[in-house]
């Protein structure tokens, strides 16, 4: 074993990157080499991760569980297709309460006949399994749901009461406006907060207006 040298036997192992679909028509293809569950995204919601090796390298493509379509259409892919994943852009959609939100919409691209044969046959009788992980709260979230649970509302809870502690901060705040857009708004991506509370509130996104701001989310649907 001391004549071994694991540098040039085996290659190094590297964390993958995200992929970050910013504007319509932002794609990625590659192998499927890799599903993850059980993953929580920014808001604390469940997402299903998707291992695509492309150019050598592997990066993650995620989807919240509410992507009930690609979800379903990739349970007919197998490791070792190819695949891909197009952002079509924003689509106007009514939430559970009635009120106009725009959500990212996405295509899915895959044939059965299309397979990375040089990585199938690599990877012939070591083939990959779907991994299940049990995730805990980031720190973040968990003083969210600590601020929430000092609002006299538990985590599904849908709607955190406005009477905010002195303690909590602007960043605190920000954060509760982001959980409340998710739950009362159905916005799933985080860079789309601002736009769509100030959209629907027509407050201001500014920190001097974040109680006012809560207090607006905090009314829809009642």
């Amino acid at each position: 074993m001391n004549n071994v040298d694991i540098f040039s036997s085996t290659k190094e192992k590297t964390v993958a990157t995200w992929v970050k679909f910013l504007k319509a028509g932002d794609s990625v293809q590659g192998t499927y080499v890799g599903k993850i569950t059980g993953s929580r995204d920014g808001f604390g919601g469940e997402q299903v991760i998707y291992q695509i090796l492309k150019d050598g390298e592997v990066v993650n493509v995620g989807f919240g569980i509410n992507k009930k379509v690609i979800i379903q259409e990739m349970e007919k892919a197998k490791f070792g297709q190819i695949v891909g994943f197009k952002y079509k852009g924003k689509l106007p959609i009514k939430n559970k309460v009635g009120v106009m939100v725009e959500v990212k919409d996405f295509g899915l691209y895959l044939d059965p006949k299309l397979v990375d044969t040089e990585w199938l046959k690599e990877n012939a009788g070591c083939m990959p399994e779907t991994a299940h992980v049990k995730t805990n709260f980031s720190k973040e979230t968990e003083s969210v749901n600590k601020e929430f649970s000092n609002f006299g509302v538990s985590e599904s809870s849908p709607v955190p009461s406005n009477d905010a502690p002195s303690s909590v901060t602007p960043e605190d705040k920000l954060a509760i406006i982001t959980k409340l857009a998710h739950d009362k708004l159905g916005v799933t991506d985080a860079t789309l907060v601002k736009d769509q509370v100030m959209t629907v509130t027509g407050i201001a996104f500014l920190p001097t207006h974040y109680d006012i701001i809560i207090s607006a989310l905090k009314s829809i649907g009642q």
